[in-house]
């Protein structure tokens, strides 16, 4: 537990969330206001990682009374590094990873504890993450992706034969809404994900080699692998308005989530799978990245 002295009392937080900053603007702002207004029993840290705008400045004149904690790094060290900086020192039951760019609800954190006290060896949980318009973000519930359905998706087989199972795409949660029902699953968003302590403690800290993008399917996998059980909780409802902190750097961010794709591809299945399957991804992978650039070049 983190113990802090806050108008003459001693506070036990059974949490700590953890912002990474990134140029995100206003977003930063009201996402501290959802914490403020439902989850003030959570110790809060805010990482930044070098913004060249005035976010933090606008979230320390908004939330300058409120006991946060303020790490500036000097450079940009990504998503994994940034989150260390606290993960390693943490000292609650749960860890909170959660984006600049996400709004809680009122009911997101007593549903997931209620989740993880129903469920022992559940050692990660996420909720139902919304679009700004109410539409349901898919990587919120996922199966972990593979060579095969990578190409899949790349081919759009998905699409084009959507009653085959074995084109199913590894995205999941299209119909998910408040009312579904909790499962146990492959992986979930690193947009917000809540992290048992004593879970973390067992499988490490997020793979620093990961930049941005892709570390937390890595964590998830590396969860499974050890046994601990990955939970969806629809009930735990979080606004993620996605991508605010990509918008300055769209082509460096694409780079790292194909990147990012080939060495979550490399760590975990280069012995199942036969050296034509694997470089034929690696270029289909590396087409995609081009292709997307190009496109995201050319509307900018």
């Amino acid at each position: 537990m983190v113990f802090v002295v806050s108008l003459g009392r001693i506070v036990m937080h059974r949490s700590h969330i953890i912002i990474v900053n990134y140029n995100a603007g206003d977003w930063l702002a009201r996402a501290l206001d959802s914490v403020v207004n439902f989850a003030p029993e959570c110790a809060v840290s805010v990482v930044d990682n070098a913004s060249s705008d005035n976010s933090i400045e606008l979230a320390q004149q908004r939330h300058g009374n409120v006991d946060i904690e303020w790490i500036l790094n000097a450079d940009n060290r990504g998503f994994a590094a940034a989150n260390n900086q606290v993960l390693a020192t943490l000292d609650c039951e749960f860890a909170i990873l959660m984006n600049p760019d996400c709004e809680l609800s009122e009911g997101t954190l007593p549903a997931l504890y209620a989740a993880f006290e129903a469920h022992a060896k559940m050692g990660m949980a996420s909720g139902l993450i919304l679009n700004e318009d109410g539409s349901t973000q898919t990587t919120c519930r996922r199966t972990f992706p593979t060579p095969w359905s990578a190409l899949v998706r790349m081919l759009q087989l998905h699409r084009l034969f959507p009653n085959y199972a074995a084109f199913t795409d590894f995205d999941q949660a299209a119909t998910l809404d408040a009312a579904s029902e909790f499962a146990f699953v492959d992986a979930i968003s690193g947009a917000f994900m809540m992290v048992r302590r004593s879970a973390l403690e067992e499988v490490g800290l997020l793979d620093e080699d990961y930049f941005m993008h892709c570390e937390d399917l890595d964590w998830c996998k590396r969860f499974e692998l050890a046994g601990w059980q990955i939970g969806s909780v629809p009930a735990a409802v979080v606004t993620h308005a996605k991508g605010v902190s990509s918008k300055s750097r769209p082509v460096a961010v694409l780079w790292s989530l194909h990147k990012g794709m080939l060495r979550f591809f490399d760590k975990f299945y280069s012995d199942e799978y036969v050296w034509p399957i694997r470089y034929t991804v690696k270029v289909g992978v590396l087409v995609s990245f081009v292709g997307r650039a190009a496109l995201s070049w050319w509307r900018r």
